[in-house]
């Protein structure tokens, strides 16, 4: 049995509209998405209550996490002058995509946050832990 080619089924980018405009977010390196894989599982580990490892996710990292998985995307969005709150959203849905799939992805973009994510505060951004 001959596999089929992987481009003929596969797509390796997440596609979403904003305000009229659709953005094409490129997959992301291997390195990042197993950097979104570990800061995933460390939030769902510190949710559940378990100790993990301290990196807190400050404003700057937050920001960095942001641009990484949104790849030139992140500029396109800044130079449209697309609101903090969209890019955010998109920059989340994009990190759902990544750590997760694009279901995960979907339901976010479609529900959003939880209300307690909406107004993050000290200590709900450290429990947000992940290591290196």
């Amino acid at each position: 049995m001959a596999f089929k080619d992987l481009d003929d089924f596969f797509s390796d980018g997440l596609e979403l509209p904003v305000g009229g405009k659709t953005y094409r977010i490129p997959a992301p390196s291997a390195e990042t998405g197993l950097f979104c894989q570990r800061l995933a599982e460390a939030g769902v580990a510190a949710a559940q209550g378990k100790d993990v490892p301290e990196v807190e996710l400050d404003d700057v990292r937050e920001l960095e996490l942001y641009q990484r998985v949104l790849g030139p995307v992140y500029a396109e969005l800044i130079a449209d002058g697309v609101s903090w709150p969209k890019l955010k959203h998109v920059a989340i849905t994009a990190f759902m995509w990544v750590a997760g799939n694009e279901q995960a992805a979907e339901a976010y973009w479609e529900q959003g946050p939880s209300p307690e994510a909406q107004a993050p505060t000290k200590t709900g951004r450290a429990a947000a832990r992940s290591t290196k």
